[in-house]
């Protein structure tokens, strides 16, 4: 299980390198690049520890965050330079005003193509599904878990009942946070959770309950989360976002790539249990990972993509006001790190 000490940490920065100024492509010293995350593992770990971005004269320092809320308006303010961060209802909201950052990548999608599998699950209690099926149109009545309204758990678990023509009104929905779902699961607080792994799985593995979908199976093709850099790279220091572009997708592409082996694939969570160590390091040779698409381009049209999250928020009444997707949209970055690799 995650340690609860590292869970509930604000913030993790290494120190920085005083009065050194942030000059592109200073000769004396690497260019200094905050990312603001959630503690989760992905590509970037694999870029600091495969050495990419060293070899483009950077020094990322992760600083964790306790929720996407907090990402945006610290990106926008310059706290931090880039944020991965899931595209809610609050960050369209955030578009809408004018907020100072800007969308440059794709950095996880869910479908059957990603090497790492679904990371994204629908699990109910195992009593409830005694031999490991789960319809959903048993779910009538029965109490639901997302992390919080606007945010992708809810239009999952919204998704999943409209295949059955079931409502939000046929449940009852229930606001927490990850690690609390496996606990209410557990003592039957709750029947059903849309979760993430590492805790989908460590339900499955303690038989408290079971996975009765995954995400790809009812949205194939979500973009779960986006990569988002704030003025300083993303305006006043291109080179430098094109230079950190490049560098991560570098190391997507290394993800991508040894994820498909099972020899792979446990060097992968090797470096993993470096970065975000966990009790059960043998979890990260099991559960779905986060990996962006291959070119990491930012799809804004499409089912289950940017666009259709938007409108779904909007429709919740969670947006009141439409945010230009195209000028909140960069895929620049993306396109120059290609032409340069």
């Amino acid at each position: 299980m995650i340690s609860v000490t590292r869970s509930r940490a604000l913030a993790v920065a290494l120190p920085a390198l005083a009065g050194i100024a942030l000059v592109p492509h200073a000769a004396s010293a690497a260019d200094e690049v905050k990312v603001g995350m959630l503690r989760l593992p992905t590509a970037l770990f694999i870029g600091i520890d495969q050495g990419y971005f060293t070899a483009e004269g950077i020094n990322v320092t992760p600083v964790f965050f306790r929720s996407g809320a907090e990402l945006v308006p610290a990106l926008s303010t310059g706290q931090i330079d880039v944020a991965t961060t899931s595209p809610g209802a609050a960050l369209f909201n955030a578009m809408a005003l004018g907020v100072n950052a800007t969308i440059v990548a794709d950095y996880w999608t869910s479908g059957k193509d990603v090497p790492s599998g679904d990371s994204a699950y629908i699990m109910v209690r195992k009593d409830l599904a005694p031999y490991g099926v789960f319809r959903p149109q048993n779910a009538k009545n029965l109490t639901v878990a997302v992390t919080a309204h606007g945010q992708m758990t809810e239009l999952f678990a919204y998704a999943y009942l409209a295949t059955a023509g079931l409502s939000p009104n046929d449940v009852n929905v229930v606001a927490m946070p990850l690690p609390d779902m496996n606990a209410a699961l557990a003592n039957h607080a709750i029947d059903m959770a849309s979760t993430i792994d590492p805790y989908a799985t460590m339900l499955a593995n303690a038989g408290t309950a079971v996975k009765a979908v995954n995400i790809s199976a009812v949205m194939p093709g979500y973009v779960q989360a986006v990569m988002m850099y704030g003025p300083r790279i993303g305006k006043t220091d291109r080179p430098l976002g094109i230079r950190f572009m490049r560098a991560f997708s570098k190391a997507n592409l290394y993800l991508r790539a040894h994820l498909a082996t099972p020899a792979g694939r446990a060097e992968i969570a090797q470096i993993y249990q470096k970065y975000i160590p966990i009790d059960d390091p043998a979890l990260y040779a099991k559960i779905g990972l986060a990996v962006g698409p291959e070119k990491l381009t930012v799809v804004t049209e499409g089912k289950y993509a940017l666009r259709w999250q938007m409108d779904q928020y909007v429709k919740q009444g969670l947006v009141q006001t439409r945010p230009d997707l195209k000028a909140s949209v960069d895929n620049s970055f993306v396109e120059g790190a290609a032409r340069t690799k």
